[in-house]
């Protein structure tokens, strides 16, 4: 869905009166929920001996947390914890033979943060996935801080982690955008008391949305 000079006027004035970005990581950041769902239909199959369809993925657990979507796939926590193993071996593995940040991301991100904007990582993804593919992508020296299951309670779509990461970044509430791929996401920003812009592919049914997520980086400046 090309950006339209509508959608154009909204993002770009809630990004002039925004102090903080708060960008969610699969899905929005990284292009990669494609290479979660076969992550892990592969562990249900092995490990749990379930079938999961990328529909089913889809509707049930894009925006949650890994530990959360682990848990609801096994029926024992041991079972849950090798599902989370395969995760993290497989996609620490794909994401170094082919990296899933697009460079257009990373130039709104630095376009952000040379204008004065802080920005921040908020996911439901573990901190061993989302560092090393940082750091690979050249985010890593442009985030202030980020927030991943590792430091929640809840994961979305309750709002501690948009919580925590304003907090971090020293922001309002009220002066804070998040990006996010999933309904999910945009029920925890809006529970955070965030403004919130959907996205990828469920953009074009939002009230403020984009895809592809790279046609922001001129809006930025």
């Amino acid at each position: 869905m090309p950006l339209t000079s509508s959608a154009h006027h909204t993002v770009r004035a809630l990004l002039d009166s925004a102090s903080a970005v708060l960008f969610d990581f699969n899905g929005t950041l990284s292009l990669d929920e494609d290479l979660m769902a076969r992550l892990y239909a592969e562990a249900a199959r092995e490990v749990c001996d379930v079938e999961l369809s990328l529909e089913e993925y889809r509707e049930r657990f894009v925006g949650l947390s890994d530990p959360d979507i682990c848990a609801a796939l096994a029926d024992s926590e041991e079972s849950a914890d090798r599902v989370l193993d395969h995760l993290c071996a497989g996609y620490l593995r794909e994401v170094r033979r082919e990296p899933r940040i697009p460079a257009a991301h990373v130039a709104l991100v630095r376009e952000l943060v040379a204008s004065g904007t802080k920005v921040a990582v908020v996911t439901g993804t573990l901190r061993r996935l989302l560092e090393p593919a940082l750091e690979d992508s050249g985010l890593a020296p442009l985030i202030s801080a980020t927030v991943c299951c590792d430091d929640v309670e809840r994961g979305k779509p309750d709002p501690e982690g948009f919580v925590r990461g304003a907090e971090l970044l020293g922001a309002a509430a009220g002066d804070t955008v998040v990006f996010e791929d999933s309904l999910a996401g945009v029920s925890a920003a809006r529970a955070a008391g965030m403004s919130c812009v959907l996205v990828g592919p469920l953009a074009s049914a939002a009230p403020v949305g984009v895809h592809p997520l790279g046609e922001l980086a001129a809006l930025a400046v």
